[in-house]
């Protein structure tokens, strides 16, 4: 089943929100962009409290400039406004930013702020700044995100910045960490050795994203893809075929996919969702999307409640996968051996791995698979939440190489959760994990043997 994703912000940071949250779902997220280190700590501790073992997920303030303005500032239409350093260019008002610009790669004709909400027509640009007449009227909140179409972040910046935050968030009771503008695999690498226990998701959000996005979902833990990061980055014409291609790429990796940015934004002040958004919401499944997130719906608004409830109770109902045939899982050295599963799709499959990661192969040779996973991984246990697959998790220490004995001793020890309907599963046992899992052996077990 999909999942529901809830970001907790200042309307539901209370006992009452979070509650009725937890009662709906195990998955919660906090924006590291807005709020202070005390309040998330406040934040992790009442998820806690009401759902134990949820799935906290942060998201890292990027790399991504933003207004620095504390106050709403009025902007006129026609206004000529200069963003970044003051490059001493005619212009109406200067308005500085919190990060540098990124390296812009060819003529920007227009850029954009708030996620492509708001046009300017570029007039000028240099190192540190671009200048930009408004094509509208209207109020500029605090902090709020430039986008400009083509261009390409410093990834070693990115590090360091993503670096100094980890190390203030150390202690944090939380599972996960979403990364904004990811661009290659190898920003991802890095910050895997700094945290191998944490689940890492990649934002693929810009051009150079969109563009690796094979490469990026092969090294990470998960994929998120932020609508209007993307759409301001990439622009409207382009959106459906590179959420579709990012898509493909994430479910051909076996890795889960959330899809996020204005799901049910009309909820935000609306009992009911628009057509369109419902549109939408078929269509992310459609795609084999694992979890729906819910950012200012739930962190802003006061119908969040009723919207968590409309979203659980739509994606409790049954949808089918109609893109799962174009799915075309990574190549590898044991792909035949992972592809030959899918003779057995009528028995329940049970796979042993030390490590966990060979999920990842077996839902990108079966994408609508359901299984069970022997592990002592507990970060996989904890990714398994993601999934919309069926995956029941045995926490199990397998020791080296998986010893016969020890096969034998967990099957026996949760018989009746293996053999749960059916007199026959099929086991696959995985003792050595390189670059790929090897399948050392698929084995049809009997539950008379047992």
């Amino acid at each position: 089943m999909i999942k529901t994703l809830v970001t907790i912000g200042p309307t539901s940071l209370n006992d009452l929100d979070i509650q009725y949250f937890a009662e709906r779902t195990n998955l919660f997220r906090l924006n590291g962009s807005h709020s202070d280190l005390e309040w998330h700590r406040k934040a992790v501790s009442k998820i806690r409290e009401f759902s134990p073992t949820a799935f906290i997920l942060m998201d890292i303030p990027g790399i991504k400039p933003r207004t620095d303005n504390s106050k709403i500032i009025k902007i006129e239409k026609g206004q000529l406004i200069n963003f970044g350093v003051d490059a001493g260019v005619r212009c109406d008002l200067h308005i500085k930013l919190t990060k540098n610009i990124p390296k812009i790669q060819k003529e920007l004709p227009t850029f954009s702020l708030n996620d492509g909400q708001f046009l300017f027509d570029t007039t000028n640009s240099g190192d540190g700044f671009i200048v930009g007449r408004s094509r509208e009227t209207f109020n500029l909140l605090p902090k709020k995100g430039i986008n400009l179409p083509g261009s390409v972040y410093d990834e070693d910046l990115q590090f360091q910045i993503y670096k100094r935050f980890i190390g203030q968030i150390e202690g944090l009771e939380i599972n996960g960490l979403g990364l904004s503008f990811v661009q290659t695999g190898d920003l991802v690498s890095k910050l895997k050795k700094i945290v191998p226990n944490l689940v890492l998701i990649s934002k693929i959000e810009n051009s150079e994203g969109l563009r690796n996005c094979e490469e990026i979902s092969n090294i990470s833990d998960a994929i998120m893809i932020d609508r209007g990061d993307l759409v301001a980055e990439i622009g409207f014409k382009n959106l459906f075929k590179g959420i579709e291609t990012i898509s493909l790429a994430t479910k051909s990796s076996g890795r889960p996919l959330i899809m996020a940015t204005e799901n049910l934004d009309s909820m935000i002040d609306r009992e009911l969702p628009s057509k369109s958004e419902v549109m939408s919401l078929a269509h992310s499944a459609s795609l084999g999307v694992d979890c729906i997130m819910l950012s200012e719906e739930t962190a802003l608004s006061s119908n969040a409640k009723a919207t968590v409830a409309w979203l659980t109770d739509f994606l409790d109902q049954s949808f089918g996968w109609q893109n799962i045939s174009t799915v075309k899982p990574r190549s590898g050295k044991y792909s035949r051996i992972w592809e030959s599963l899918k003779a057995f799709r009528d028995l329940p499959i049970l796979i042993m791995s030390k490590s966990g990661y060979a999920v990842f192969d077996y839902f990108a040779h079966v994408p609508d698979g359901a299984l069970t996973l022997v592990t002592q991984n507990a970060k996989i246990s904890m990714l398994s939440k993601l999934f919309r697959n069926e995956i029941r998790i045995i926490n199990s220490n397998l020791g080296e190489n998986i010893p016969i004995e020890t096969i034998i001793a967990t099957i026996k020890l949760n018989k009746a959760l293996l053999f749960n309907g059916s007199k026959q599963i099929v086991a696959v046992y995985v003792s050595k994990y390189v670059n790929t899992p090897r399948a050392n052996c698929i084995t049809l077990l009997d539950a008379d043997d047992f």
